[in-house]
């Protein structure tokens, strides 16, 4: 990671740096975030492509932070390689054309193509890799596009990229290029496992209210009352103390009060060390009439409670998912890439250096990634794989 004082600066750094931690293997995936604040942050890609040579690249802009082994920067580049024989790579972009996100499902059915193919070669551990743009996308029904045509082999990571919080600009990186238009899919077929892990240490404090009426991603009631009021009310009595501005109190309930699904079904996987973990969904958006735009859908019926966590809560879950996440890979990892929700950097403030650092400690091995809208996680047994709050590792096993 870089935070050089341009993206082409800070590109060319992250990338020799990650190269440097290859050891001589050949790269074959460079994932890279770049912030969008940049002037220059279209041309990240192509400096990174001049340190790496001819490989894969995807990745895109980052929600207001990039992450390294050490450190953490509000405007910077991160890259991370992946390299080697026992690793192939096979990338295919679809575009946004309607709200199922439909147009994924080819993309994602030739990934599984070619996972079949590399499994005859030996390398038998199949991860598919997902960015799209946040903001502008349902996360749930992007991994349902997904999983439809990836396959049920098939284990799932990546994120809706971010901006710098003007919640406008969020983008996916393919090729040499930043696309507000595309879902970038990329399967990454090895002979070592691959280590998905997703966390966040949120508890429930609100009462169990469920969703009465609801038009896609857009959140109106809850128990029959409007939902803006409901939740306010909710996140009021376990203490909080919101903005009146809209845009501001969005922010606000992402950062410190999102909503959890509360329906009574069991964890996934992913977030089964805690049973208190709820899967939770962030405000992106509260419109005039009190409609709030979440980052996933949920239906009416469902059962919600408003969800907080501390600091120390969220540093535990954190470090608990590293440790995780070694055990899925095997035992021994060589790197990860880390997605932080961006609300995790509001909520831990100053202390949020700690969380990528403590990840690094734990897994013993360098990580790069980048703080996201939305985050995407699922092992072949998970019902569930979209999900906001959290700190996704994923770890890749030596």
């Amino acid at each position: 990671m870089s935070a050089a004082a341009s993206a082409v600066e800070a590109a060319r750094e992250a990338a020799a740096t990650a190269k440097a931690a290859l050891a001589g293997a050949d790269p074959k995936l460079a994932i890279v975030f770049v912030s969008v604040s940049y002037d220059d942050a279209d041309a990240a890609a192509r400096a990174v492509r001049g340190v790496v040579g001819d490989v894969q690249i995807i990745g895109g802009t980052s929600g207001a932070c990039v992450v390294g082994s050490g450190r953490t920067a509000s405007k910077g580049v991160s890259v991370v390689l992946l390299g080697g024989d026992d690793v192939e790579v096979e990338s295919r972009t679809a575009p946004i054309g309607s709200p199922s996100l439909v147009e994924t499902v080819p993309a994602a059915e030739r990934i599984a193509a070619a996972a079949d193919l590399a499994a005859k070669r030996g390398l038998g551990h199949y991860t598919c890799l997902v960015f799209a743009p946040g903001i502008v996308v349902d996360g749930e029904a992007l991994v349902a596009a997904v999983r439809k045509g990836a396959g049920a082999r098939a284990r799932l990571a990546g994120a809706l990229t971010g901006d710098d919080l003007t919640l406008d600009r969020p983008q996916v990186l393919f090729g040499d290029e930043l696309h507000r238009d595309k879902v970038v899919v990329t399967g990454v077929f090895t002979k070592a496992p691959i280590g998905i892990v997703a966390r966040h240490g949120y508890a429930a404090v609100g009462p169990v209210r469920t969703v009465t009426r609801a038009d896609g991603i857009h959140l109106l009631e809850l128990d029959d009352r409007p939902a803006l009021d409901v939740w306010l009310e909710d996140a009021r009595a376990a203490g909080a103390e919101p903005p009146s501005d809209p845009k501001a109190l969005a922010l606000y309930l992402a950062d410190y009060y999102e909503l959890g699904l509360a329906d009574g079904s069991t964890p996934p996987t992913t977030l089964a060390q805690d049973p208190r973990e709820l899967i939770a969904r962030a405000p992106f958006e509260i419109r005039e009439d009190g409609a709030i735009r979440l980052s996933g859908a949920i239906g009416e019926g469902t059962r919600v409670r408003v969800l907080h966590a501390s600091r120390e809560d969220l540093l535990r879950a954190s470090s608990e998912a590293a440790t995780t996440a070694v055990e899925r890979a095997g035992g021994a990892v060589v790197g990860a890439l880390v997605l932080a929700c961006t609300g995790r950097l509001a909520a831990l403030g100053g202390a949020f250096p700690e969380e990528p650092a403590g990840i690094a400690q734990n897994l013993g091995a360098p990580i790069g990634g980048a703080c996201v809208f939305g985050e995407i996680a699922r092992n072949v047994r998970d019902h569930d794989a979209f999900f906001n709050t959290t700190v996704v590792i994923v770890a890749f096993g030596r």
